[in-house]
């Protein structure tokens, strides 16, 4: 291989790495692995298989109401479900009346990136989104925001989630304190977190 053509496969490797995920989900079905547990939400793309089934097997994407139309099944409510959970439902749902033995998978095409809010006294207040393949904890929700800064008031961090009567209220050295994973807080998609400023 020549310095010109060596050269261009450099670069064109370069740009692979560093291609965004968001545009490997665009061009082909995410792989489980990628995506973990990650549940379905409106106006994902969803790929359903069923083998030897054409007809059944096609693309759908998540109404604003979290739900797809399917065919001989109607209207179904997917939204919340995992790619798991929705093949066990339409397994159990085509058979016996369908099939005899449907072998169904669920993969996503395309799909929604997930974010907390993080506000108030960090470097980088905005979005920031959760990792499709693991959970994020409320340290690295803070630390992906860069961090706190020398106004913020570290006993006074607090996190509002859909659903809950009141926020939840951490102070910044007990959240580090925490090592064992199973003991951590882990945000959810669209979780408020705030962090209060210092009152010198």
């Amino acid at each position: 291989m020549n310095r010109r053509g060596g050269l261009i496969l450099i670069l064109a490797l370069l740009a692979w790495m560093t291609m965004p995920a968001g545009s490997l989900a665009a061009e082909g079905a995410v792989s489980r692995n990628t995506v973990g547990a990650r549940k379905i939400q409106p106006h994902d793309i969803i790929a359903i298989r069923v083998v030897g089934e054409p007809d059944l097997t096609l693309e759908r994407r998540i109404g604003p109401d979290g739900t797809i139309s399917y065919p001989f099944l109607g209207v179904l409510s997917v939204e919340g479900k995992t790619t798991s959970e929705l093949e066990k439902l339409l397994s159990g749902m085509l058979k016996p009346d369908y099939l005899f033995d449907p072998q169904v998978t669920v993969d996503f095409k395309q799909y929604v990136q997930e974010t907390v809010s993080v506000t108030g006294e960090v470097n980088a207040p905005g979005p920031v989104e959760i990792p499709s393949d693991r959970k994020l904890d409320l340290h690295e929700a803070i630390t992906r925001a860069r961090d706190l800064k020398p106004t913020a008031n570290p006993d006074l961090i607090q996190v509002t989630r859909e659903g809950w009567e009141k926020p939840r209220m951490f102070k910044y050295k007990e959240i580090l304190g925490v090592t064992d994973p199973s003991k951590r807080f882990y945000v959810e998609p669209n979780d408020k977190i705030w962090v209060a400023p210092r009152i010198f």
